[in-house]
């Protein structure tokens, strides 16, 4: 199984706080597919984590999934992550070279549909 090593905003979300529709549906979500555990929660909030990265959820009704952000992690190894994923029923995307500020990273990117968040998963070249 990969190692999610960290897991950084792309643009101004905060990882601690990512709103969603509904609690319960996002909560398996992350759990069934992306591998998480729940380690705090509470009637509109939750925390998951998986290895070194953690986020938190929090139940915002007017939620809108066209204006949600962004979430980059950062993988030990990307080809388990992509199968591990396929496996879950995800539909990971093609993998990809990307130059961020002059390094060169290994990516692939997948969409999480309910409450519209685009993940991008990367290793160092």
């Amino acid at each position: 199984m990969a190692k999610l090593e960290s897991v950084s905003p792309v643009s101004n979300e905060d990882v601690r706080v990512l709103p969603v529709k509904e609690l319960e549906p996002a909560i398996a979500y992350y759990e069934s597919m992306m591998g998480f555990i729940t380690v705090g929660r509470d009637a509109n909030t939750a925390i998951l984590r998986r290895d070194n990265a953690e986020i938190g959820l929090v139940a915002k009704g007017d939620h809108l999934p066209h204006e949600a952000g962004s979430l980059a992690f950062k993988v030990d190894n990307l080809d388990a992550l992509h199968r591990e994923l396929a496996e879950r029923g995800g539909k990971p995307g093609e993998f990809d070279l990307e130059d961020w500020g002059g390094k060169l990273f290994r990516t692939f990117f997948m969409r999480e549909d309910e409450n519209g968040y685009c993940y991008c998963f990367y290793c160092a070249v």
